[in-house]
């Protein structure tokens, strides 16, 4: 069975009826794309409209902005981020501080990196009981901490997300010549229960934004590229 699975919605309308209503619970989805195809607003929209509705509570960990620079971002958007709900259900961790700091005792090149992430994921899941982790990004994490093997690294950071029972939203640039690899290493997909791709094509003068269902297990979704876009007086993506 397909339909069967307590699921999370993308809150990207007219998509989440089309995928069963959203993402399995427990899966680890990719938001894959170039920049400027606004795969964090989607990663933390995702989570702010979930949150909003009592449905779940989450962790999202920056790289690629700080902590104030993301938040002010997202309120920008129309995302309340100091309303009650969202402050006491989102936490928001940024690893680049954690970097400075270490950097600064001289202790950053002796970490296990990786080790010290999945352990603060355990520690905030067992002391406020949060069920999605979203992760931006995945190449900006390893380029921060310069892995010996990032390979066996992502394996092991994504077992480790399935076996605290979370559901993982894990950000991703497009790589390779032609742009055309989920990730930096080539196998992050095949590790990941779901790809959602998100393109910017140029139509004359215009460049519009595109997003298809590439993979989602144990789901019947839609198939195909669909302009979207973002609405502010909703909070809330919608396909065209």
């Amino acid at each position: 069975m397909t339909g069967d699975k307590a699921r999370i919605p993308t809150y990207v309308m007219g998509l989440d009826e089309r995928m069963q209503g959203g993402i399995p619970m427990g899966h680890i989805v990719l938001f894959a794309g170039v920049s400027g195809t606004m795969k964090s607003s989607l990663g933390f929209s995702m989570l702010y409209n979930a949150v909003m509705e009592g449905r779940t509570s989450g962790i999202y960990v920056t790289l690629e902005q700080g902590k104030d620079s993301l938040a002010s971002h997202m309120s920008g958007m129309g995302m309340d981020v100091d309303d009650p709900r969202v402050r006491s259900k989102i936490a928001i961790i940024d690893l680049a501080d954690l970097r400075v700091q270490l950097d600064a005792q001289g202790m950053s090149q002796s970490v296990d990196w990786m080790g010290q992430l999945i352990k603060q994921l355990a520690n905030y899941r067992d002391s406020i009981g949060f069920e999605v982790v979203v992760f931006d990004s995945l190449g900006a994490f390893f380029t921060l901490t310069k892995m010996e093997n990032p390979r066996d690294e992502v394996f092991r950071f994504f077992e480790a997300i399935r076996r605290m029972g979370l559901t993982g939203i894990i950000i991703c640039e497009m790589m390779g010549e032609t742009k055309n690899q989920y990730g930096e290493f080539g196998i992050e997909d095949y590790l990941s229960d779901g790809v959602m791709h998100l393109t910017m094509e140029r139509n004359g003068d215009a460049i519009e934004r595109k997003l298809s269902i590439v993979k989602m297990r144990h789901t019947n979704h839609l198939l195909g590229y669909y302009n979207y876009q973002w609405n502010e007086d909703d909070s809330k993506f919608s396909i065209l």
